[in-house]
């Protein structure tokens, strides 16, 4: 029948069991929350909002003032080039 070895009933259930086990702690530790890696992502409402980092909000002057100088650098640059 095919290429594969024959097995053992026996050892294929040995086997298939140990697999089982082994997915059902992997099963248990993503249910449980836990996980080993120290920088993971705060798991409650409360903590995820206090490390929320809130951006900062730029005023209309600010805008108009930064877009004023970002038009002067790029009439510079282009002025800069040959043409």
């Amino acid at each position: 029948m095919g290429i594969l070895p024959r097995m053992d009933t026996k050892q294929i259930l040995t086997e298939v069991k140990a697999e089982i086990s082994r997915l059902q702690k992997v099963v248990d530790l993503l249910e449980s929350g836990t996980t080993t890696r120290s920088n993971r992502a705060p798991t409650t409402q409360a903590a995820k909002t206090a490390t929320k980092r809130k951006g900062h909000q730029w005023t209309d002057a600010e805008r108009k003032a930064m877009s004023l100088k970002q038009k002067a650098r790029w009439a510079a640059k282009k002025k800069g080039k040959r043409t």
